[in-house]
C-alpha cells in the first residue's frame, strides 16, 4: 500500500466527522441565535440524521477497504470483490452529493460546504483506489 493512499484512507473518515460534528454545532447556534421558531420541529432530527449518515458512511468507507484489501488482482473472486466495493463507493457519493443539496439552504450553507469538502475528499481517495488496484 502507497503512503498516500493510507493517509487519503484516514483523511476521508476525519473529515466527514469534522462536518458532521461542525453541522451540529452550526444547528445548534443557529437554534440559540433564533433562527428557527420555537414551535417547529426538534432540533434532534436533524442532528440525528448528521450522526446517522456519518455512521453509514463511516461503515461503507470501511467495508469498502475490506473489500478491496481481500480482492486479488488478477483472480476472477478479486473481480467479484471489486464490484460490490465499487457499488458501495457509488452509494456514498450519492449520500454525499444528497447532503450536499439537502443543506444548500440559507442558514446552513456552511454544512454544504463542508460536506462539498468531505464529498472532494472521497472523491481523491476513490481515484487513489483505482490507481492503488493497477
Amino acid at each position: 500500500m502507497s503512503r498516500t493512499y493510507t493517509l487519503l484512507s484516514y483523511l476521508y473518515p476525519t473529515a466527514l466527522a469534522l462536518t458532521s460534528g461542525a453541522g451540529a454545532l452550526a444547528l445548534i447556534k443557529n437554534l440559540k441565535a433564533g433562527t428557527y421558531d420555537i414551535n417547529q420541529d426538534s432540533i434532534g432530527l436533524p442532528i440525528g440524521a448528521i450522526l446517522i449518515i456519518f455512521l453509514i458512511l463511516v461503515l461503507m468507507h470501511l467495508l469498502q477497504i475490506l473489500l478491496l484489501r481481500c480482492a486479488r488482482a488478477n483472480s476472477f473472486a478479486g473481480l467479484l470483490l471489486k464490484i460490490p466495493a465499487y457499488l458501495i463507493a457509488t452509494i456514498s457519493l450519492m449520500i454525499l452529493v444528497d447532503r450536499i443539496v439537502y443543506w444548500s439552504i440559507p442558514h446552513h450553507a456552511i454544512i454544504a460546504i463542508l460536506y462539498g469538502v468531505t464529498a472532494i475528499t472521497f472523491g481523491v481517495f476513490q481515484i487513489q483506489t483505482v490507481v492503488q488496484l493497477k
